[in-house]
C-alpha cells in the first residue's frame, strides 16, 4: 500500500531538483520568485499527499489514546439512562396505585356491604392453584368467602386466612365458577375460569340469546350464590352459536388486570347474604 505514495514522493522531488537547476539559469532578477513558486509547487502537492497518507494514523493514535475517557463517559451516560427508566417505572407504577386506590374509595355496586381495602403482597407459589396473598386477615374481619373487588369489579375470592393474611382465589382459576347475568335479556350463565394467559367462558345461556362483544356480565346474586348481585363480573370478548350446540359460546375477559393488581377491597359478604 505504501509503494505508491513513496515513488510518487520520489518523483516529485527528482522534478523540483531539475526545475531548480533550470531556474537558476535563468536572471537573477526572476530566480527568486520563480523558487518559490516551484518550491510552492513541488512541497504543497507533497503536503498534501502525506497529510492524506498519515491522517488515519493519527485519528487512530488519538482515537486509541483518547478510549479510556470515552468508555468513561458512555458508561456514565449508561448509567443516568437506567436511573431514569427506574425513576420513570417508579413514577408509573406510584400513578397506577393512586388511580386503584382513587377506585377503591368509590364502588358503587358494592351498595351498603361493608369493606376493608388490602394491598396485594405476593402470588401464591403454585402450579396448581391461581391466586394471590393480601395483607388483610380475620384480624381486619377478613373471612373465608369474602366477595375481593378491584375498582373495576369482581378479582375473586378468599378460600383462606390468617390472623394478618388472607389468599383469594382468581376468577381464571379453573375451579373458580361464578353465576352471572346478562342485563339486557336477564338471562343467567356460569362464567368459568380456564387457566392463566385464557380468557374465561360462560356456559349455560341458550342459544340465539342476544348477546354483543363488549357486554359487562354481572354477578346474578341468585339463591346459594358465593356472591352478592350486581358486581361486574368480566366483558364479553366473543360469541359464537355453533350448529348443533345446546348453548351459546362466550369468551370474557376479566374487568381486572392481574399483573398490576395492587390494591383490591374485600367485602364482607358471605354466601347466603350474611355479613
Amino acid at each position: 500500500m505504501l509503494e505508491r505514495p513513496r515513488a510518487t514522493l520520489a518523483l516529485l522531488i527528482l522534478i523540483a531538483v531539475s526545475l531548480i537547476t533550470v531556474s537558476f539559469r535563468s536572471p537573477a532578477s526572476s530566480r527568486i520568485g520563480s523558487l518559490k513558486n516551484l518550491v510552492s509547487s513541488v512541497v504543497d502537492p507533497t503536503r498534501g499527499a502525506l497529510d492524506s497518507l498519515f491522517r488515519p494514523l493519527s485519528n487512530a493514535y488519538h482515537g486509541v489514546s483518547d478510549y479510556p475517557s470515552t468508555l468513561t463517559q458512555l458508561q456514565r451516560a449508561q448509567a443516568q439512562i437506567q436511573s431514569m427508566r427506574r425513576t420513570v417505572l417508579e413514577d408509573q407504577g406510584a400513578i397506577a396505585a393512586l388511580d386503584q386506590l382513587s377506585r377503591l374509595s368509590n364502588l358503587p355496586w358494592a351498595g351498603t356491604i361493608a369493606s376493608t381495602p388490602a394491598q396485594v403482597i405476593g402470588v401464591t407459589p403454585s402450579n396448581l392453584q391461581l391466586s394471590f396473598e393480601i395483607n388483610r386477615g380475620t384480624s381486619s374481619g377478613v373471612g373465608v368467602g369474602n366477595p375481593v373487588v378491584g375498582g373495576e369489579g369482581l378479582v375473586g375470592r378468599v378460600i383462606q386466612v390468617t390472623s394478618s393474611t388472607a389468599t383469594v382465589l382468581m376468577l381464571t382459576d379453573p375451579s373458580s365458577v361464578v353465576g352471572v347475568r346478562i342485563a339486557k335479556t336477564g338471562q343467567v350463565g356460569a362464567l368459568t375460569g380456564q387457566g392463566s394467559g385464557l380468557p374465561l367462558s360462560v356456559g349455560l345461556v341458550v342459544p340465539g340469546t342476544p348477546l354483543k362483544v363488549g357486554t359487562v356480565l354481572f354477578t346474578s346474586g341468585l339463591q346459594g350464590e358465593i356472591f352478592p348481585p350486581g358486581i361486574p363480573a368480566g366483558r364479553v370478548t366473543a360469541v359464537s352459536n355453533p350448529a348443533g350446540n345446546l348453548q351459546e359460546s362466550i369468551t370474557v375477559a376479566p374487568l381486572c388486570n392481574y399483573q398490576n393488581l395492587q390494591f383490591v377491597s374485600v367485602l364482607k359478604w358471605l354466601p347466603g347474604g350474611g355479613s
